[in-house]
C-alpha cells in the first residue's frame, strides 16, 4: 500500500487508537526485546516488546491456546485476555497494528483477514474494527464465538449480502 493520502490517515487513525489505549491499559512490564526480521510480527512478539506479557507469559499462554493437557484450543488472543489479564482492548489494537504492518510491508499480498480488506477499502473504520475484535475475544472468552462478518453486521455498519460479497471476492 503506498503512502497516499488515505493510507496516511488509516495509519494515523490506528497509532491513535493504539496510543489512546496503551494510556487507558499501560503495560505492566517493561518493554521487551524487538521483534526479528521483517514485520509483521506475531501476536505475541508485539506484546512482549509493548510490554504486556513477558517472554515466560508468551510461551505460557501458547502452551495454554494450544490447549496442552487438559482443555481444548483457543485463539492466542482468548489465552492472553482469560489467563493473562491481558486487555482484550489491547489484543484488539494489537491485531490493528499487525494489520498496518502487514499492509505497509507486504502491500502486493492480498488482504488475509475481512478487517483488513474492509480497511483498505475504507469499508470500516480501524475503531469499528477494534470495536467488533474487543466484541469477538470477549465473547469467545465467555464461550461464544460470533464471526467477524456477524458482529460488523449486527453494528449496522455493513449489511450481511455485501459482507458475503466481499468474502467471496477474497477467497476468489
Amino acid at each position: 500500500m503506498s503512502n497516499s493520502p488515505s493510507h496516511e490517515k488509516l495509519r494515523a487513525a490506528i497509532l491513535d487508537l493504539f496510543y489512546d489505549t496503551v494510556s487507558r491499559y499501560p503495560p505492566p512490564h517493561a518493554p521487551g526485546a524487538a521483534p526479528t526480521g521483517d514485520p509483521p510480527h506475531r501476536l505475541g512478539d508485539y506484546l512482549v516488546y509493548q510490554g504486556y506479557i513477558t517472554s515466560r507469559d508468551l510461551l505460557s499462554a501458547i502452551q495454554d491456546a494450544q490447549g496442552l493437557g487438559v482443555a481444548k484450543p483457543v485463539p492466542l488472543g482468548v489465552a492472553l485476555v482469560t489467563r493473562h489479564r491481558v486487555p482484550a482492548a489491547v489484543i484488539a489494537n494489537t491485531l490493528l497494528l499487525q494489520t498496518l504492518d502487514h499492509m505497509e510491508y507486504m502491500p502486493n499480498l492480498p488482504p488475509r483477514f475481512l478487517g483488513e480488506q474492509l480497511l483498505r477499502e475504507a469499508s470500516l473504520t480501524p475503531q469499528q474494527l477494534a470495536v467488533v475484535l474487543e466484541e469477538q475475544v470477549s465473547d469467545y472468552a465467555q464461550g461464544h464465538w460470533i464471526r467477524i462478518g456477524d458482529l460488523i453486521a449486527n453494528h449496522g455498519w455493513i449489511d450481511a449480502e455485501a459482507l458475503t460479497a466481499i468474502v467471496r471476492v477474497m477467497r476468489s
